[in-house]
């Protein structure tokens, strides 16, 4: 049963992990995204040691939990580049109240400023989302009402 549950999770998080490599889907939470990509390393780990017969007690499994969340912990400071952060809502679409175009900012973790992108934000499940590149000038305005809603997630001070 054990082995059953750590090759499901080992599953699911790395499919999760890999396809928001990879792909456009977007995890824009980062809380959320370190515990997937946590589950998923230290699963591969206790996977490996009972292949090749090690980490079966507690005594064993308690500091590779550890050295692999301190390890997890410190590959994400150093790579993570912050999450993007909605500051307006440019359009909604139509049809679809989960589907937007958005203007979002992320600020970089080791340079001064801010990366700037305009987006197709489709929201999945809370936490998830699949994101693509779009340029507002070749949208259709039948499907899409103008909102230019100011949200300001970076929590900027009013003017």
């Amino acid at each position: 049963m054990k082995t059953t549950i750590l090759y499901v999770l080992f599953t699911i998080t790395m499919t999760l992990t890999l396809v928001n490599r990879y792909t456009a889907f977007y995890i824009n939470n980062s809380i959320l995204h370190f515990a997937i990509f946590f589950i998923a390393i230290v699963t591969f780990v206790f996977i490996i040691g009972q292949l090749i017969g090690k980490l079966k007690s507690s005594k064993s499994q308690l500091p590779a939990f550890i050295i692999v969340g301190g390890l997890c912990f410190l590959q994400s400071f150093l790579n993570w580049g912050g999450d993007w952060k909605t500051q307006t809502i440019l359009y909604r679409n139509l049809n679809n109240d989960n589907k937007t175009i958005e203007f979002q900012m992320r600020g970089d973790r080791f340079s001064f400023g801010y990366k700037k992108r305009v987006i197709n934000r489709l929201k999945l499940f809370p936490g998830f989302d699949w994101t693509t590149d779009i340029d507002t000038t070749t949208i259709n305005h039948r499907q899409w009402k103008k909102m230019n809603l100011y949200i300001n997630e970076m929590k900027f001070a009013s003017k």
